[in-house]
């Protein structure tokens, strides 16, 4: 196969530049981004009941759903909050599964569980597109409430040309409000002319929810029939809603305020002081963050210009600056490790040979990236990080092939035949050691989870890569050098050649050697050595994924459940003035009762509610790391306003896992669960290094109970339907229908200015008794109810989530408080559950380390293939547990976070180390078949394969430096991982793997003695 490709060569370069001309094409169109796009198949479903309690929620909605839901068998999660008025039920189905088909299943269940519901309960809404991403955030300050009108007609205006955009898929307007008309009743007037709130609501009724009249057909023609309806506040004000002997007909304006203005703020928003809108662009999916930040920036001036006087449009964060950012970053350290690499290459190898190792890289990239869009790979921080990471290894079957072609050379035969047979008899071992990294980072495609996903890139990138070294190395490089040694004989051995020659002639017949006479002690210091490195485990800290040092900083304010969003308003505008005077800070933006927009991966911005407040914090990096404003803030946060709960976080590097610290307490009663939690809550807090805690059922709500007089009512005909239907009227109010307006549809509510009327003063019309007061039919005291009622998996489920303070580790708080917390949860029906960020951590190094044994084994039989023995894959694949040791030295050494990536860094190793084990193994096996003693075969084979094991070490390590030695919080770990584990596993496996062989010979000849 070599010699017809090398003989064929013009056809061979003809297809290699037809390849490479469409991977170059394929890398070009790929999306950019920050990090790997991630669809979690995760649904919401949101269901209002306007009016009920969390327990009625829960009872008559929760319930319901839940007990459809459950039956699909392909839900692996189902977690749900009632709360006053709401149902939210969250659906994550299992890895693997069609989610598409399961969603409309999901729907059709939904719509069985609706035919439960009471009638005043809305349709529920499900939305199952959570992964949308948010590409950029303005902000819209005005000086004047009166511009509010303007600026919303503008951003409808414009929402509705965002088909201009293919790239955008939505804007999402937060602190915008909604037009409508609002009824206001006049108790007194209503009183004074006989007109009761029934009477009201059913004339409104009757006028605004018509029946469209449909069709009058005749036998000339069908008529289209409409019935005009009224469309302006003038017209309702006229409609009669009664008759008194006194004044004669009453109509709506006699006994109401009619007014056309804002919804009731559910949200409100401030940037550095003053009242905004924020404005949120999200992407499509796959789209491309520089192109759709090109496309908006466009679409942006233009709403810019159309703005009112006054109005300013502020850019607050957008994705595409930080792509930029992390490409230039990236690009920086991909361009040092090219050049490391070309310069360790000229060290020991003369030109030709050196440019044609080169030309590895570039052709391999291309030819592995025409398999990119086909995988679902873009350009983001993994994939880039995944090409650095190859760039070191690209080049090492290059090497190999080069450094037998030279051999050849140096033996005699002419320079045809050298590229032919100086590549043959190393093609098997370069498949080999090329399977040997297909295997290792096969199985990490395999990996569930939001973990998984964001890894994935990374093993196609690399797999994809390797497999087109290898045929650059047994197809390319061949041609090459059969041509330059054609036109010429004789290169420079590299810039230190005789260095190398020198080293390898020390090794091997000085150390070598002294090694060969005493093997098994050999073999017993360097695992000695290498199991003590195992020994600093319990020293070296745990990260799951590092924080990100960016200059955003999240601050989430809590007050008690049940404060108004006016006063949580009040309250968080002292806090951002504490924040906006801080020297550092640049820019602080407050988002009061909603969360902050969803930015930063696949996780929201907070959570949502009127005793809510999100701050969205930039720093100046130059005066403070992220990490020190945390932490401070943390603390001065709680000193300055203690009666306030604060939540002070940072950007994840990796995806979502949660508070470090999550206690589940399942059970039956709300009661009790609300006893074991303020327990739990009470252990947690007074533990050493623990900065917040909180749960997710809340304090008590303050709560008006009205009981009805059921005499009253049977006397005087109504229901208590009737009752509460006049009761929402004193609070949210109810809506009533639409108006139709030159601007569209407003919506209409009708209601009573609570802070102006009780009880006493509402009159109801009646069938039997005429009219009577409210206060006659109901009794009124103040409670207290449940705030929200969480489960998981259709069990009562609560959440208490701690955050420690600094760099305190979750592990210490739950060695100490563990006791304590069994202790609380001891009733029986009663289960305590210890999750968080320790939790996942746990679940997916169980994960890797389920896919490390595959990645072994699989290495194993690909070495056993090659060399058909069990012992010989043995002695290789020491050189893993060698590597692994190095690892954790270096991560001990520089203190660095074992977590997700080191742990990709050890596994990446386990497929990088063995191949200097095979090919060293190689050629010992190729010296005993030709006659050698096991000795001589390592001696010879340690002088001929000490540079090429050398070179395609540095090599390595040289495209790995600047990650190493780099800022980047996430890929620091992993490169340390890899190049500690390089160097610690190549000085070892010069000496232990060649030891071991003459351990295993001498004890194979005994036997046969024996």
């Amino acid at each position: 196969m070599v010699s017809w490709i090398v003989q064929k060569r013009k056809i061979t370069i003809l297809f290699s530049i037809m390849f490479m001309l469409v991977g170059v094409l394929s890398f070009i169109q790929l999306p950019q981004r920050e990090i790997p796009e991630i669809s979690p198949a995760v649904a919401q479903i949101t269901t209002v009941y306007p009016g009920a309690s969390a327990e009625e929620v829960e009872q008559l909605v929760t319930n319901e759903l839940e007990l459809q839901l459950e039956q699909m068998t392909e839900i692996a999660s189902l977690t749900s909050i009632s709360t006053s008025g709401v149902s939210l039920v969250t659906v994550e189905l299992e890895e693997g599964v069609d989610a598409n088909q399961l969603w409309n299943e999901v729907r059709q269940r939904i719509t069985t569980a609706s035919a439960q519901f009471p009638n005043d309960v809305q349709a529920p809404q499900m939305n199952n597109n959570l992964s949308v991403q948010g590409l950029a955030t303005y902000q819209l300050t005005f000086d004047e409430d009166n511009q509010l009108s303007e600026v919303n007609e503008v951003i409808d205006r414009w929402n509705k040309r965002l088909v201009q955009l293919p790239d955008i898929t939505t804007m999402q307007a937060q602190g915008a409000l909604d037009k409508e008309i609002s009824i206001q009743l006049d108790a007194a007037a209503m009183e004074e002319n006989e007109v009761s709130v029934n009477q009201m609501i059913g004339v409104l009724n009757g006028e605004l929810e018509t029946i469209p009249p449909g069709e009058w057909k005749t036998e000339e023609y069908d008529y289209r029939v409409e019935l005009n309806t009224y469309n302006s506040v003038s017209e309702l004000e006229s409609l009669p809603v009664g008759f008194s002997a006194e004044n004669g007909v009453i109509s709506i304006g006699d006994v109401a305020t009619i007014t056309e203005t804002f919804k009731p703020a559910t949200e409100t928003i401030t940037f550095n002081g003053e009242e905004a809108i924020s404005l949120t662009f999200y992407l499509r999916e796959g789209a491309s963050v520089p192109k759709a930040q090109v496309a908006l920036d466009s679409f942006v001036e233009e709403m810019r210009n159309d703005l009112p006087t006054g109005v300013e449009m502020t850019l607050l964060y957008s994705q595409a600056g930080l792509v930029e950012q992390l490409f230039k970053d990236l690009g920086i350290s991909f361009a040092i490790a090219i050049v490391s690499v070309l310069v360790v290459c000229s060290l020991g190898l003369n030109v030709s040979t050196a440019l044609s190792v080169a030309l590895a890289i570039p052709v391999s990239l291309s030819l592995g990236a025409i398999v990119f869009p086909y995988t679902g790979v873009d350009l983001n921080q993994i994939s880039l990080i995944a090409i650095i990471i190859a760039l070191g290894i690209l080049v090492d079957d290059g090497i190999v092939v080069n450094e037998n072609i030279e051999r050849r050379l140096k033996l005699g035969d002419k320079p045809f035949m050298a590229a032919i047979n100086g590549t043959k008899e190393v093609t098997v071992s370069v498949i080999t050691s090329t399977l040997t990294v297909v295997f290792t980072f096969l199985p990490l495609l395999l990996l569930p989870g939001q973990a998984g996903a964001f890894i994935r890139p990374l093993p196609v990138v690399l797999i994809a890569t390797m497999i087109a070294s290898t045929l650059v190395a047994l197809f390319l490089i061949p041609i090459y050098r059969s041509l330059q040694k054609e036109k010429k004989t004789r290169k420079s051995p590299g810039l230190i050649g005789p260095v190398f020659d020198k080293a390898a002639s020390f090794y091997s017949k000085k150390l070598m050697t002294k090694v060969s006479r005493k093997p098994l002690l050999t073999v017993i210091i360097g695992f000695v050595l290498g199991t003590a490195a195992y020994g600093l485990i319990p020293f070296i800290p745990l990260e799951f994924f590092p924080d990100t040092d960016r200059e955003e900083v999240f601050v989430e304010m809590k007050l008690p459940e049940g404060t108004s969003l006016l006063e949580t308003e009040r309250q968080s505008k002292e806090v951002e003035e504490f924040l906006s005077n801080i020297e550092y800070v640049d820019s602080v933006s407050t988002y009061v009762g909603t969360n902050i927009p969803r930015l930063f991966g696949p996780g929201g911005g907070g959570v949502a509610g009127d005793h809510v407040a999100n701050f969205f914090v930039f720093i100046n990096k130059d005066k403070i790391s992220t990490r020190q404003a945390r932490d401070i803030w943390s603390d001065v946060l709680k000193e300055q306003f203690s009666n306030k709960t604060f939540t002070v976080s940072m950007i994840e590097s990796g995806p979502p896992v949660g508070a470090p610290i999550a206690i589940q307490v399942k059970g039956d009663s709300i009661e009790r669960l609300t006893e074991m939690t303020t327990d739990i809550k009470e252990i947690l807090a007074t533990a050493d290094g623990v900065s917040t805690v909180s749960d997710d059922i809340g304090a008590p709500l303050k709560t008006i109970q009205f009981t009805p007089n059921r005499s009253e009512l049977e006397a005087s005909g109504l229901s208590s339907g009737e009752l509460a239907q006049t009761l929402r009227l004193m609070g949210d109010g109810i809506p009533i229908g639409q108006l139709q307006q030159q601007e569209g549809l407003i919506d209409l509510r009708v209601s009573f200015d609570a802070n102006q009327v009780d009880i006493n003063d509402i009159m109801l019309q009646t069938p039997r008794a005429g009219m009577v007061a409210l206060s006659e039919l109901v009794t009124e005291k103040e409670s207290f109810t449940k705030a929200q009622i969480p489960h998981k998996n259709n069990v009562r489920t609560v959440t208490v989530r701690a955050y420690p303070t600094g760099d305190v580790n979750s592990d210490e708080i739950l060695t100490a408080t563990r006791e304590q917390m069994e202790a609380v949860v001891a009733d029986e029906g009663y289960q305590l559950v210890i999750g968080g960020e320790t939790s996942a951590r746990t679940d997916v190094f169980i994960d890797i380390g389920k896919i490390f044994i595959v990645v072994v084994f699989l290495i194993l039989i690909v070495v056993a293939i090659q060399f058909y023995s069990l012992t010989i894959p043995i002695l290789i694949m020491s050189t893993v547990y060698l590597a692994i040791a190095g690892a954790l030295l270096g991560l001990f050494i520089t203190q660095t976070g074992l977590g997700f990536m080191s742990m990709m860094g050890a596994v990446s190793l386990a497929g990088i180390v063995v191949r200097n084990g095979i090919v060293l193994m190689e050629f010992i096996e190729q010296r005993r078949k030709e006659g050698l003693g096991p000795v001589e075969a390592v001696i010879q084979a340690s002088e001929q394969r000490f540079r090429p094991i050398v070179l395609t070490t540095l090599t390595s390590i040289a495209g790995l430096l600047p990650i190493a030695l780099g800022n980047s919080t996430l890929f620091k770990p992993l490169g340390i991982a890899i190049v500690s584990g390089l160097v610690f596993s190549t000085l070892l496996t010069l000496f232990i793997v060649p030891a071991l062989y003459l351990v295993q010979s001498k004890w194979r000849r005994e036997k046969k003695v024996v």
